[in-house]
């Protein structure tokens, strides 16, 4: 299944304000986020809760998007380009300041 797809099946949960959906969104990331903290802290195994909670997660972030007439799937795509570029730029400079190290230890 595509992005699209997924958009589409996900267009049928109702409207409501922007305010809503970006509180229940952060509602869900709050879920999301205390499986985690139960699994670090007491070796809670969380599987599929945690699956479903990030669902969720995915779900209010299309409906956020719906709502403000944003374009997801390109910012996603957009963004994991301004990440990997991100990386490059810091392996680069991680190489050379190995490089620059070990030419002074010489």
């Amino acid at each position: 299944m595509n992005f699209k797809e997924i958009e589409d099946k996900i267009q049928n949960f109702g409207k409501s304000s922007g305010s809503y959906w970006g509180c229940a969104l952060a509602g869900e990331v709050g879920e999301a986020c205390n499986l985690i903290k139960k699994h670090e802290r007491d070796e809670l195994i969380i599987g599929d809760n945690l699956a479903f909670e990030l669902a969720d997660v995915f779900i209010y972030t299309v409906l956020t998007a719906r709502f403000f007439n944003l374009d997801l799937e390109n910012a996603i795509l957009k963004k994991i380009e301004i990440i990997k570029k991100r990386r490059q730029k810091a392996r680069k400079m991680a190489v050379s300041r190995t490089n620059n190290k070990n030419k002074k230890e010489v």
